[in-house]
């Protein structure tokens, strides 16, 4: 039985940005959860979807942060039931590709053909306007009242998390905070920088304090971005246009960064190359956004001299389910700051004007109250 829930659709790449309009959801099937969701984040991803950057199957459901509560579950589910509260989750991994095994959910085979084509993992949709199938952004689709997903996207969380703060853990906070403590190679008192202080920047902050760095930089055009990652744990906040990055870090450390992760919403190739001189020996350089650029234009021997990387960073670089449950786990123990990352709260047929303080560098990241 389907049944009419709101939601926030793209109609097409290059939208003037989301409608929000009545669609029909259908029952789970197989290893299918329908959850109620009450608050979904307001990611800067979902913005790339609008300007076509992260999908082809329009229309489509946006967005891909969200919580809320178990209210029906498919046959063969067994982890959940009706009335669990739980948060979502973007890579639908099927557990048993030889990635799943080794623990690289983040990396399945199998999850990621469903991920970028918007089905569930049998192919088909669960959402629809009319005749017309209804795409769900990373097999999610949070800026709903209702949605259908695979179990593998879903997390249960405790009694004691805010259900507003836990739907923005499953995107930008895993991302930023992976990228820190689980992709890069921290060591005690190490040099970090971090490139962008919007929501996966000021999460990488907070995981290369617990990765144990001794000092921290960020590195944001956006005032109230620098202000905001003093806040949550760095040591200096500079603004690109009015500093030099390279020549900032290295009269802090002469050797120069340990350790950059580059957060900013598109990663160009000539960005990537400029904060290759900002590392020192055996420094890395960790990306977690992606570009349509087609080359890094640096010369390997600034790779080989002095032993250099650049590695890609997905999803935190590590099992999305273990980074959540340490984040749980700290913010739980008053160890992690997520409360301070929510700037405002608006309601679902608000969404364009929270896209637009978003953008504006008014808002840091926002939820969506559905």
């Amino acid at each position: 039985m389907s049944r009419t829930v709101s939601a926030a659709i793209v109609e097409e790449a290059g939208a003037d940005g989301f409608t929000v309009k009545d669609v029909e959801l259908d029952d789970p099937k197989a290893g299918e959860v329908r959850i109620d969701i009450e608050y979904a984040g307001a990611c800067h991803t979902d913005w790339h979807l609008v300007e076509g950057a992260v999908h082809d199957n329009f229309p489509v459901v946006a967005g891909h942060e969200g919580a809320g509560r178990v209210v029906e579950v498919g046959p063969g589910v067994t982890d959940f039931e009706p009335g669990d509260r739980v948060l979502t989750l973007w890579v639908p991994a099927c557990g048993k590709c030889e990635l799943c095994v080794q623990g690289h959910q983040h990396l399945c085979s199998e999850g990621s053909e469903a991920l970028y084509a918007g089905t569930l993992l049998d192919g088909t949709c669960r959402v629809h306007d009319g005749e017309t199938d209804l795409a769900q952004l990373f097999s999610l689709g949070t800026f709903a009242e209702e949605i259908v997903v695979p179990e593998s996207e879903v997390y249960a969380i405790p009694d004691e998390l805010p259900t507003d703060v836990a739907s923005i853990i499953g995107c930008g906070v895993v991302t930023g905070y992976g990228s820190s403590a689980h992709r890069a190679d921290i060591h005690p008192n190490d040099t970090v920088v971090v490139v962008g202080a919007g929501n996966v920047g000021l999460n990488a902050i907070q995981g290369a304090n617990h990765a144990g760095a001794g000092t921290v930089v960020a590195s944001d055009l956006v005032d109230m971005k620098r202000e905001k990652a003093l806040e949550l744990g760095a040591d200096h906040a500079v603004n690109p246009e009015e500093t030099d990055l390279e020549a900032f870090v290295r009269d802090l450390d002469p050797f120069g960064a340990d350790v950059v992760v580059l957060s900013v919403g598109v990663a160009s190739g000539e960005l990537v190359a400029e904060l290759v001189p900002v590392l020192g020996p055996r420094g890395e350089l960790i990306i977690t956004a992606g570009s349509a650029a087609q080359s890094i234009p640096i010369s390997p021997q600034q790779l080989l001299d002095g032993e250099r990387e650049i590695k890609g960073c997905l999803y935190g670089g590590a099992s999305p389910r273990q980074t959540t449950g340490e984040v749980i786990d700290c913010y739980l123990d008053g160890d992690y700051m997520l409360d301070e990352l929510i700037t405002r709260e608006y309601a679902l047929d608000e969404i364009n004007e929270a896209y637009e303080n978003l953008l504006g560098g008014e808002d840091v990241h926002s939820v969506l109250k559905l």
